[in-house]
């Protein structure tokens, strides 16, 4: 996976945006854009759909890398208003008119990309399971989202190697601590991947006990840091603090949350893939209402 450096602990200074390639699907309508830096990025904008994304997004990438899990790195994209105006591909549609991004700062998250035979796949078939090399990871990845109370199905992109077999690295935490839905909302189930079968075999108590233990030793100076490599304008200083009060508080509650995934894990209530798409496939995007932008 190709890196541009974390952002842990300070605000890395914008990487200005060269070239606009296409919009990817999705409700928040990210973008693949080309940094002057020659790196390509996955862009999520500032104000757009308008609740705490951004934010949500650092913090959440940080938290999967403090724990040891894969996570794309990281860098504020700087798009200016000459680049929004020669672009007319990265504006919002919603409701049949286009709405114009903001000039500024904006979330970027280093594409994975793939080389020469290799492919990279946002979803994959229920057949192709067994061939996640690092399936142990989701896992620990289910009891970072129940701790930072994620709302949203987890998404990865899985990278195929040399001996078709599939590493996957996570992506997408903009619902995290609640989302749009706010942090009083919790539901094991929408943490989890779509098709449970991917943590068949991973549940066991000592395993999950270790990855308790390395959420108990992300403190509150490690959450303190991270919160700091939010630039300024993505979130106000409330903000900050009830993120930070949320994660403190869910330690407590994290017991019961487990308890409650393992249940719906024994349910067996899953959805099954049986066609591939590619990670940067362009694609019909879902319109998402315009949300108040946060100051």
């Amino acid at each position: 996976m190709n890196g541009s450096g974390s952002a842990r602990g300070k605000v890395c200074a914008g990487v200005p945006a060269a070239t606009f390639l296409y919009k990817l699907c999705g409700s928040s309508q990210p973008s693949i854009v080309q940094g002057e830096d020659g790196a390509f990025y996955v862009v999520k904008f500032r104000g757009f759909p308008g609740h705490q994304c951004l934010i949500n997004e650092v913090i959440g990438t940080e938290l999967i890398r403090g724990m040891g899990l894969p996570a794309p790195n990281w860098v504020p994209i700087a798009i200016s208003n000459d680049f929004i105006e020669q672009n007319p591909g990265l504006w919002f549609h919603t409701d049949g008119s286009s709405i114009r991004p903001l000039p500024g700062l904006h979330f970027g998250s280093r594409l994975i990309e793939a080389a020469e035979e290799q492919r990279t796949y946002q979803t994959i078939p229920h057949s192709w399971i067994d061939r996640i090399e690092n399936r142990a990871d989701f896992l620990g990845m289910l009891v970072l989202d129940l701790w930072a109370n994620s709302c949203d199905r987890r998404q990865a992109v899985f990278l195929s190697d040399a001996r078709n077999r599939l590493h996957a690295t996570f992506i997408d935490n903009d619902f995290m601590f609640g989302g749009k839905f706010g942090f009083e909302v919790t539901c094991p189930r929408r943490a989890m991947v779509y098709d449970l079968d991917i943590y068949r075999g991973l549940w066991d108590g000592q395993t999950v006990e270790k990855w308790s233990r390395i959420i108990d030793g992300i403190g509150d100076n490690a959450i303190r840091l991270i919160l700091d490599s939010v630039p300024d304008g993505w979130a106000n200083g409330q903000v900050r603090r009830d993120i930070a009060e949320q994660l403190r508080a869910r330690r407590a509650t994290l017991p019961s949350l487990l308890n409650d995934a393992e249940n719906v894990l024994r349910s067996g209530y899953s959805v099954e893939y049986h066609k591939t798409r590619y990670a940067t496939e362009p694609g019909s995007f879902r319109v998402a209402p315009i949300l108040a932008a946060l100051p």
